[in-house]
C-alpha cells in the first residue's frame, strides 16, 4: 500500500514543480513586460518635455513674430509721415530714421513710434540737442 501513496507523492511533487516552473517562467515575463512598460512610460515622458520644449519655443517665435508685425507697422507709418511733411522718398524717410536712431542711441522702433505720435523728426531732433555749454 505504500506504493500507490509513493506515487501519488511523487506526481504531486512532479506537479508542483512543474507549477513552480511555469510560475517561474510567468514571473520572468511578467517582469519583462514590467520593464517594457516603464521604457515606454520614460519615451513617453520624454516626448511630453520635447513637446512641452517645442510649444514654448513656438510661442516665443510667435510673440517675437507679433512685435515685428507691430514694429514693421510703425516703422512704415513713420516713414509715410515723413514722405508727406517732408516730400522724401520712402528711402530718404527711412534713412532720415535710421540716422535719428543711431544719433539718439535708441531702437529704430522707439524713433518710430515718438514720429507717429509727434507727427515729426524735428521735435526729436530739438529735444536730443544738449544745450550749449
Amino acid at each position: 500500500m505504500s506504493e500507490p501513496y509513493e506515487l501519488g507523492i511523487e506526481q504531486r511533487l512532479a506537479q508542483m514543480v512543474e507549477e513552480l516552473v511555469v510560475s517561474r517562467q510567468e514571473t520572468r515575463v511578467s517582469r519583462a513586460e514590467t520593464a517594457a512598460s516603464r521604457a515606454e512610460t520614460a519615451v513617453s515622458r520624454e516626448e511630453t518635455v520635447l513637446s512641452r520644449a517645442e510649444t514654448s519655443a513656438a510661442l516665443v517665435q510667435v510673440g517675437n513674430l507679433e512685435t515685428a508685425l507691430k514694429t514693421s507697422r510703425v516703422i512704415g507709418m513713420a516713414m509715410r509721415i515723413l514722405m508727406v511733411r517732408r516730400n522724401l522718398t520712402e528711402a530718404a524717410a527711412f534713412e532720415a530714421l535710421t540716422q535719428a536712431s543711431q544719433h539718439r542711441n535708441r531702437k529704430l522702433r522707439d524713433i518710430a513710434d515718438e514720429v507717429v505720435h509727434t507727427g515729426d523728426l524735428e521735435d526729436l531732433q530739438r529735444r536730443g540737442r544738449r544745450p550749449p555749454a
